[in-house]
């Protein structure tokens, strides 16, 4: 099993390799040997990102959607890590809809609720949603205490970023039709 900064590590090299295609893509049809460069640079990442992207890479999350113990728990450890690189939002997306619907241990149950408040101290991005509608299935009470201290705080300031986004994560934890409204106006005050 990696370890979070080895799935953290990993995400980095990607985001290395693709600033490395980026920086030769502008300059690749200047020279045929900058256009081999460019194209090295490509097939290093394409043959590399499948093992970087995801720990145990694709084979392992095929075996996420069987509820494979080892692949839940690379599958828990990845959403803990919540690394940024590309595509790692829509990874992280699918993991949150899959994991929602399997058998969780009580152990994968609690670092889940660990993640998912973790996404309330930073922007909302794509997976964001998908865990708003995933924790309601994995969350237990003690987790919606949390979320509803972090959206009406002691000291009164319910208008922050991280208590709207509590806000929203507790409109889909009442019903789906309260999470869709919620979202609805969200995008709509945006």
């Amino acid at each position: 099993m990696q370890s979070l900064e080895r799935i953290q590590q990993n995400s980095r090299e990607i985001n290395r390799l693709l600033a490395q295609i980026n920086a030769l893509v502008q300059e690749r049809h200047a020279s045929p040997a900058q256009r081999a460069a460019w194209q090295a640079a490509c097939e290093d990442f394409y043959a590399r990102y499948d093992s970087l992207c995801f720990p145990g890479g694709a084979a392992m999350l095929e075996r996420v959607r069987s509820g494979d113990p080892d692949a839940v728990e690379a599958a828990v450890q990845f959403l803990l890590a919540d690394p940024y690189h590309f595509r790692s939002g829509y990874l992280k997306e699918r993991l949150w809809r899959w994991l929602a619907h399997l058998p969780l241990g009580a152990g994968a149950r609690q670092r889940l609720e660990r993640a998912a408040l973790a996404y309330l101290q930073r922007r909302i991005c794509r997976e964001f949603w998908a865990m708003c509608k995933a924790i309601p299935r994995i969350a237990g009470a003690s987790f919606w205490r949390e979320a509803a201290a972090q959206a009406w705080p002691a000291h009164g300031a319910a208008s922050t970023p991280v208590a709207q986004r509590a806000l929203l994560l507790l409109a889909h934890g009442a019903s789906v039709q309260a999470g869709a409204l919620a979202r609805q106006r969200f995008y709509l005050s945006c």
